[in-house]
């Protein structure tokens, strides 16, 4: 029997490796499929979530939170421009703003840089506050124009207390 010495040892060790690399990437591109197959799938569970987070209970929300989605207050069905226009109606005098000053408001309330919304996407963004009842709108004299409509709170707003 012929003595192996450390070049013959190495040469082996090559040829071996090199009749399981391609082995192993068939592995690796195969198990990059699987992977890429769970992450779309993924997406498209986040992409439901968006829809139906909406009618979820707290305690649902809680649950989706733990498992790493992030819940934004546009998937819970307010828009970024909703919200804005929430807090200007919350912060008026009375609760109340007519329409145009509501726009104008959330116009002036926009950082530099920022474009605003013509007056009827205005309008359309706030669409959900008014159905879910968190505004409220008083029709005014002219039936063909929002501009003068009374946009109010519906409820009241309670100081917080401190502890």
């Amino acid at each position: 029997m012929e003595q192996l010495n450390a070049v013959d040892v190495l040469i082996e060790n090559i040829s071996t490796d090199q009749v399981l690399l391609p082995v192993v990437e068939a592995k690796i591109e195969e198990v990059k499929a699987e992977k890429q197959v769970l992450v779309n799938r993924l997406k498209e569970y986040q992409k439901d979530l968006a829809v139906l987070l909406k009618y979820a209970t707290e305690a649902q929300q809680e649950k989706i939170k733990k498992l790493g989605f992030k819940i934004s207050d546009e998937q819970r069905g307010l828009n970024t421009i909703a919200t804005t226009a929430f807090d200007l109606i919350v912060k008026a005098k009375d609760h109340q703003l007519t329409n145009q000053q509501w726009y104008d408001e959330y116009v002036a309330s926009l950082k530099n840089g920022e474009s605003p919304v013509s007056y009827a996407s205005f309008n359309v963004k706030c669409r959900s506050l008014f159905n879910t009842q968190k505004v409220l709108r008083k029709k005014a004299g002219d039936p063909k124009s929002s501009h003068e409509d009374i946009i109010s709170l519906n409820g009241r707003v309670t100081a917080t207390k401190k502890k």
